[in-house]
């Protein structure tokens, strides 16, 4: 079994182009965010967005890895934020519907679908992939610092993140996945993403 852990590092980034950056980093990512885009890598895979504010809503627009193209909302919903629509052009395999709140992480990007809830300071349940006969564990750590992350940071980061990796036991094995808010920064290798496995 292998355990994935997220790490993430706030810190202000010096001006480019006129623009301060604000940059997010952790174990399987580093991201660069000023207001009108997010640069970095996420899983092993290049992320360039742009970053549009529509009335009370975000829109994302780019690509991962320059290959697959990303199309994302993100609003308040309730006490959270909602993220909606795709990272690639492949039906089911690309469509994100997530809801991300401090007390709650559920929905789905591709084939993979999360139910979390609040335990002390994680989000822990399950994520559900095909043809495992269990859903694996999957866990959140610091909760409290990733709802506090700007609406376009969150919308980004997590879609990408959750497609992180896990290593394989067998065809109908079992995985966990574990991710932390906080800590210190890291790399994944190229195409470390399972949207390079559809």
């Amino acid at each position: 079994m292998r355990v994935l852990v997220v790490s993430v590092l706030f810190a202000v980034g010096c001006a480019s182009a006129g623009q301060p950056a604000t940059h997010y980093s952790g174990e399987p990512f580093d991201l660069a965010a000023r207001p009108s885009r997010i640069t970095g890598q996420v899983c092993g895979m290049d992320v360039d967005l742009d970053v549009t504010h529509q009335g009370d809503h975000v829109a994302l627009s780019g690509f991962l890895d320059g290959k697959f193209p990303v199309h994302l909302s993100a609003r308040p919903e309730g006490r959270g934020t909602a993220i909606t629509g795709a990272l690639g052009t492949a039906a089911g395999e690309s469509a994100v519907e997530l809801r991300v709140a401090a007390d709650q992480l559920d929905g789905r990007v591709g084939f993979r679908k999360f139910d979390l809830h609040a335990e002390g300071d994680t989000l822990a349940g399950t994520m559900q992939i095909p043809d495992a006969i269990e859903p694996p564990d999957a866990v959140l750590e610091g909760r409290a610092q990733l709802a506090s992350l700007p609406v376009e940071t969150q919308a980004a980061l997590v879609p990408a993140l959750l497609t992180c990796n896990v290593q394989p036991i067998g065809k109908f094995g079992k995985s966990e996945l574990l991710v932390r808010v906080g800590g210190p920064a890291g790399a994944l290798p190229h195409q470390s993403s399972a949207l390079y496995t559809h």
